[in-house]
């Protein structure tokens, strides 16, 4: 906890190595008929690593005590820090690209609009309308860099449970490196917690 504290996130921490991979000028790629991840994850391009986060206690907790438990890493801390909006993504893999890709529309779109805002629909609508996976995906890549969909998805207090038995009202990714002076506080996290409840459910979007 001291080194948080004292170094802040320089990208290695944690089991993953994951990469901030920002697509451009989001109003702009949405209205281009070619889109596709080519245009979204240009090869040869050098990226920032994030660090993940939640945006409450509840998702932070879940994270740290259950889903990213180990028998290595057995000692779970919570660490909150403040970063600029331009710096943060919405951390797609647990829920929104799944949603994106294979959710019926009419079973999604109560939860995407609850959980992410308004604004999320329209990427949404046009990734579900599209026959190609790759537009799909491009489009999702849009959506987690938009920063009314990332703002709508920081208030969201509706609870949703995604792959791998994840349970969460927001997940998010961080560039790095996140300074130590941003760091508010390090400790260590409950012993006990009580999942929350989910309202909606990925698997029920996605079967038939």
């Amino acid at each position: 906890m001291g080194r948080i504290a004292a170094t802040g996130f320089v990208g290695d921490e944690g089991r993953w190595s994951i990469i901030h991979q920002h697509p451009g000028e989001v109003d702009a790629l949405f209205e281009q008929e070619d889109l596709d991840t080519k245009v979204t994850r240009p090869d040869g391009v050098m990226h920032p690593k994030v660090v993940c986060a939640c945006g409450e206690i509840d998702g932070a907790s879940y994270y740290a005590c259950s889903h990213n438990r180990s028998a290595d890493d057995d000692a779970p801390i919570i660490v909150e820090f403040d970063v600029p909006l331009g710096d943060v993504a919405i951390d797609g893999r647990d829920f929104l690209y799944t949603a994106f890709q294979f959710a019926r529309p009419e079973a999604a779109r109560e939860a995407l609009l609850a959980a992410f805002g308004p604004r999320v629909l329209r990427y949404a609508d046009k990734a579900w309308s599209a026959d190609d996976q790759g537009k799909r995906i491009a489009l999702c890549d849009l959506a987690i860099h938009d920063p009314a969909v990332i703002e709508a998805h920081h208030s969201n207090r509706t609870v949703i449970a995604g792959r791998y038995g994840t349970v969460f009202r927001n997940a998010f990714t961080v560039v790095c490196p996140v300074a130590p002076e941003r760091i508010r506080s390090v400790r260590s996290a409950p012993e006990r917690f009580a999942v929350p409840q989910a309202v909606f459910s990925l698997r029920d979007m996605i079967g038939r």
